[in-house]
């Protein structure tokens, strides 16, 4: 196994590759966007979300859908079959253990002055720091949302790649997705930074003009149904898939 990959990928060339599909499979695309609207809508604004028992079959049928997508995005016939959808479960729980542990640190973090072995007035001189400066802070946000963006390369883009071999009755290793991906830290990174820049703008748009939520979701699902193409043909090309 070699310790970086053969093909070298370019932000560029893979935003006009994605951007040349999703018009050449303009039925899958929009079909697909009206789909994950329809979930979307019915997940977050009838069930209302997690308050919702329902929730939890929402979610199972969203991750099906998800499975058929991936497998119909990359051509593996017969596309609605679940003889591989068992196995997806084991990377797909190891991207939940991993999120939930990055998650608990991010928490954490913050507070870990209080619980180390300093003196009173070190405590004292942080709380006062925390209540002014950390609470609230549109500063501290900002580092925290820079340290998300550093971390989703490792929290969720490269464990992916192992989810989407998975669903294509491939090797599911999470070793041979971080081989797969390494010398492309970077390039995921500005990844995750467009993601982010284009959440905030829907969330600054649902602000400021009050939004409703079903047309929330009618600009979210083709935005989102965009960036897992970024991501399969990410994996296309590295795991030479198509």
């Amino acid at each position: 196994m070699t310790s970086e990959p053969e093909i070298k990928l370019s932000l560029g060339l893979l935003l006009k590759d994605v951007w040349q599909r999703c018009r050449a499979r303009k039925k899958l695309f929009w079909g697909a966007s009206v789909v994950v609207w329809a979930f979307l809508t019915v997940g977050f604004c009838v069930l209302g979300g997690w308050s919702n028992p329902w929730f939890l079959l929402w979610m199972a049928a969203f991750y099906y859908f998800w499975y058929v997508f991936t497998r119909l995005a990359l051509g593996r016939e017969p596309y609605y079959s679940v003889k591989n959808l068992w196995s997806t479960l084991i990377p797909f729980t190891r991207i939940l253990f991993i999120a939930f542990v990055v998650a608990t640190l991010f928490i954490l973090i913050p507070f870990a002055p209080y619980i180390m072995d300093v003196p009173v007035e070190v405590k004292e001189n942080y709380s006062y720091f925390q209540q002014r400066y950390m609470q609230d802070s549109d500063a501290y946000d900002l580092v925290l949302n820079a340290g998300l963006i550093l971390v989703l390369p490792v929290v969720f883009i490269r464990p992916v790649m192992a989810w989407f071999a998975a669903c294509l009755g491939r090797s599911w290793s999470m070793m041979t997705a971080w081989e797969k991906t390494r010398g492309h830290y970077f390039l995921m990174c500005v990844l995750a930074l467009i993601a982010d820049a284009a959440f905030w703008a829907l969330r600054y748009a649902v602000l400021s003009w009050s939004l409703p939520c079903p047309l929330v979701w009618i600009v979210a699902a083709p935005l989102l149904v965009v960036a897992v193409g970024i991501l399969l043909r990410m994996y296309a090309v590295l795991y030479a898939a198509a």
